[in-house]
């Protein structure tokens, strides 16, 4: 009938809300939006930041935090305390 175990109860998240994925969607988001605007730098944006696409790298960078973090919780999900 159901998947629940005795005694368990139905609106405990359980495995439904994990941090880390709600911190690699908002790296990824951030990530996303700062490599876009970096791709798309004039050169004045370049000229301010010594000639490096700051936005561009720290947007790349994002986007590899997000990713470790989408792994981490990916290959080790959280389990569920009993009480």
């Amino acid at each position: 009938m159901s998947d629940m175990k005795r005694g368990e109860d139905p609106m405990t998240p359980g495995k439904t809300f994990d941090v880390r994925r709600l911190i690699a969607a908002l790296l990824g988001l951030y990530g996303a939006v700062l490599t876009v605007l970096g791709i798309t730098d004039g050169p004045a944006e370049v000229a301010k930041a010594d000639g490096i696409r700051i936005n561009l790298w720290i947007g790349i960078g994002l986007l590899v935090v997000a990713a470790a973090f989408g792994l981490w919780a990916k290959l080790s999900p959280q389990d569920r305390e009993e009480s």
